[in-house]
């Protein structure tokens, strides 16, 4: 990561004549890829985020646009543990029991819209954004024997900048706070459901952090800004 800064702030130094890279009344695209932290709470891993962004400049200073971010992270096994009997199943379902962690992978689809606000500059242009949409969180079919998926409302917050390496094209980098409601971790939990678990050592494992009915999530990304066709339009 520290090649790659030293990279860009030699960009930006060797770029220092050329104008901003914001063109009024034009779409401008960034494709992004980065890591998405969970929250310890939600229990989820740091996984691997791929991002899209599509941002239409209103002005120098504002654009809106569309976002979708695709996500694969995996639950924290140690959250989720379920019971297996084995042996006579005379006895109880079972003379043996053996405790055992499950965990799975989760792929995540947030797609929102945003409003952006930044700051033009003949190099570097900070910003920051907000903005609304929908998140899908898709279970392992295999491990959960069905397919299973849940979709609610999401919140971003971020800020980031980029700089310019040409009149269509420039490097950027942001950190977004993105916020699942209505968040059900029972939903990670493929042993949900199932009757009540009895442990007869609870000490013997590990206790999963209170539930919350919201996950935050954090971002940071490396995006490579285009204009896709033609330029036009003042700066």
């Amino acid at each position: 990561m520290s090649r790659v800064l030293r990279a860009l702030g030699l960009l930006a130094v060797t770029a220092s004549a050329l104008s901003a890279q914001v063109q009024v009344k034009q779409f401008s695209v960034v494709t992004r890829l980065g890591a998405v932290t969970p929250e310890r709470a939600s229990s989820l891993n740091t996984g691997a985020l791929i991002g899209l962004d599509t941002e239409y400049a209103l002005s120098k200073y504002f654009g809106i646009g569309t976002s979708v971010d695709v996500m694969r992270t995996n639950t924290h096994r140690e959250d989720f543990l379920t019971r297996l009997r084995y042996g006579n199943a005379g006895q109880g379902g079972g003379d043996s029991v053996y405790y055992q962690y499950v965990g799975q992978a989760i792929n995540t689809i947030n797609i929102g819209a945003f409003g952006l606000a930044r700051i033009p500059s003949k190099t570097l242009s900070p910003f920051v954004m907000a903005g609304v949409g929908t998140y899908t969180m898709i279970a392992n079919a295999q491990v959960n024997g069905k397919a299973t998926r849940k979709n609610e409302i999401s919140y971003t917050f971020g800020a980031g900048f980029w700089y310019k390496l040409g009149d269509k094209v420039g490097v950027q980098i942001d950190a977004r706070a993105l916020q699942f409601q209505k968040y059900q971790r029972d939903f990670l939990n493929p042993a949900a459901g199932r009757p009540e678990l009895i442990t007869p050592f609870p000490e013997d494992f590990p206790v999963a952090p209170a539930a919350k009915n919201t996950a935050l999530n954090t971002t940071i990304t490396l995006g490579f800004r285009y204009i896709p066709g033609g330029v036009s339009g003042g700066n």
